[in-house]
């Protein structure tokens, strides 16, 4: 984000705020003239009844990623996740409409998945641990829930991973080699660039989309959003593989022994 604002020459920089708690955040973003915010798990579903508005999309999810202070202290919402999901499977497929689309998780980044993709005329499954959180998500997106044992049993063209597990130098995956029948699949981890779950799915034959592209896109949305100047996408997304080659070359060393 600061090499787009330094690219495109905007008075600004960009900073982590580690918030303990959501009040602890809104309590600095009100007495701080904070021009505007991402917000990441697990506080991207309870900003919501906080901010002063929201567009439709946002309200509809129910979730919030990027908040904009107007001058008079007004919080605005709005969600670029869909943004990120969306954008690097148009790249891909000829049209969303009528793809199957399987989405594992419920949460904040799970719900911009499936009512973004809902939008755009997918078939849209949804899997997650808690059968009740899957439910009640499909319920409001006019989704379908499918149960993991029927798995093996369908094939999608994409297979999307909007849960964490897998995150950073993590041997998980959510789905096993078995379990992956898809054309595509499109994992929102990106710290490691290369998921157990994307390893798994090219040995499956799938092609893959690593959740850098997801990760630079909604950000590239939220830079727009904020300036109201195009993003500089390709700039950002070499900054951002450049971080994760150097943190994939610490913990490298440090497995080595710092050798």
């Amino acid at each position: 984000m600061n090499t787009a604002l330094t690219r495109e020459t905007v008075n600004g920089v960009y900073l982590a705020l580690h918030a303990k708690t959501l009040k602890d955040l809104l309590a600095c973003v009100r007495n701080i003239p904070i021009h505007g915010l991402s917000i990441t798990m697990p506080y991207k579903q309870a900003i919501v009844p906080y901010l002063d508005n929201t567009d439709a999309h946002t309200s509809k999810i129910g979730a919030c990623n990027t908040v904009v202070r107007a001058q008079d202290g007004k919080l605005y919402g709005f969600n670029t996740d869909t943004a990120g999901i969306v954008r690097p499977l148009e790249r891909r497929l000829n049209t969303l409409e009528g793809a199957r689309i399987l989405v594992i998780g419920a949460g904040g980044a799970a719900r911009a998945a499936v009512f973004g993709l809902k939008e755009r005329g997918s078939e849209v499954y949804v899997l997650n641990r808690s059968l009740a959180a899957a439910k009640k998500l499909a319920h409001q997106a006019r989704a379908r829930i499918i149960k993991r044992p029927d798995l093996k049993k369908l094939a999608f063209d994409v297979i999307i991973n909007a849960t964490p597990v897998g995150m950073g130098n993590s041997k998980e995956s959510p789905l096993q080699d078995k379990e992956i029948n898809a054309r595509y699949v499109f994992d929102m981890v990106y710290d490691p660039a290369e998921t157990r779950l994307l390893k798994l799915a090219k040995e499956r034959g799938a092609q893959v989309i690593p959740g850098i592209e997801m990760f630079v896109h909604q950000a590239a949305r939220q830079f727009e959003i904020w300036t109201g100047k195009p993003a500089p996408w390709d700039e950002m997304l070499r900054v951002v593989l450049l971080t994760l080659q150097e943190r994939e070359k610490d913990r490298a060393t440090r497995s080595n022994g710092g050798k």
